[in-house]
């Protein structure tokens, strides 16, 4: 791969490396997604031991560094080390200090949404995937944490794991404190939060105190995690890259649409009868409009 013009070039080592990523070999990706797990720390590392993380040859660090329009490794630290956008959607921008341009482009969103969602599954672990699965069937019960541009999403994944599985808890709930919260997980439990960029400092205490209760703790995040905020059971990332001035949570939607059918697919029976009585209860208690077949309005 050439190096790039530095003067097109985004500002941070995110947005360089989202920008390269569809060309990147297989050994520099493993070693993007290393530099994106540890750039809060990267200034402290040696070229060596970064690679040594990913598992891949200096030479292949050097390379990525220079694909990423840096001229040397000391200069990559250096730039790094004194960006101060990092967390900040307008860390993806090729200009942050500019104002959002005019021109929006609803394909533009789109494809970038796409690759999002493809770059994503192509990461994750179909072995994790499926342990989350085991554990999310066998639980007692399941708790979903969102946590700042995550709460949405929590209960985006309630809605669809209360249909098919009893005792769905989402946090935080309305009035009550973390402390309240976390001391009702227990043995059996499965912990499930969603957070991305701009991650609350507490996160990994809360993390740590819910694996201490003997729950399984899921982590849905994006690539720019460290690793202790990773300290779950199950930790999986997703691109998050966007054209916009905001972060794309799109990548998140698909891994919970999976593995609310995955559960129900697994529960068998359990779901199905579950299902059934939510759905005979729907008419009953919730003053909702159903089209009928053949009804037109």
């Amino acid at each position: 791969m050439t190096k790039p013009d530095a003067s097109s070039l985004p500002r941070s080592l995110e947005a360089r490396i989202f920008a390269a990523y569809a060309g990147l070999t297989p050994s520099e990706r493993r070693l993007a997604d290393v530099l994106l797990r540890h750039q809060m720390t990267i200034s402290d590392l040696t070229a060596g031991e970064l690679a040594g993380m990913a598992g891949v040859s200096k030479a292949t660090a050097a390379r990525l560094f220079r694909a990423l329009g840096y001229t040397s490794v000391p200069a990559a630290k250096h730039q790094i080390r004194t960006d101060q956008l990092w967390g900040s959607p307008r860390a993806g921008l090729t200009d942050p200090d500019r104002a959002p341009s005019s021109e929006v482009s609803l394909q533009h969103v789109i494809e970038s949404d796409l690759v999002n969602i493809r770059d994503t599954a192509a990461t994750l672990s179909e072995e994790a995937l499926v342990q989350i699965t085991e554990a999310i069937v066998a639980a007692r019960r399941l708790w979903i944490m969102g946590l700042r541009s995550g709460y949405g999403l929590a209960h985006h994944a309630a809605h669809y794991f209360t249909l098919v599985k009893d005792d769905v808890q989402v946090l935080p709930a309305g009035g009550a404190s973390y402390s309240h919260e976390i001391a009702s997980i227990a043995p059996g439990d499965v912990f499930m939060v969603i957070a991305f960029r701009r991650r609350p400092r507490l996160l990994p205490v809360i993390l740590a105190e819910a694996a201490a209760s003997g729950a399984i703790t899921v982590l849905i995040t994006d690539l720019s995690i460290d690793e202790r905020s990773a300290a779950a059971h199950h930790v999986l990332r997703c691109r998050c890259q966007s054209p916009s001035p905001f972060n794309s949570f799109v990548a998140a939607v698909p891994i919970i649409n999976f593995l609310a059918w995955s559960v129900a697919a697994a529960s068998g029976e359990a779901s199905l009868a579950r299902f059934r009585r939510v759905d005979s209860l729907v008419s009953l208690l919730d003053d909702v409009a159903t089209p009928k077949l053949g009804q037109r309005r």
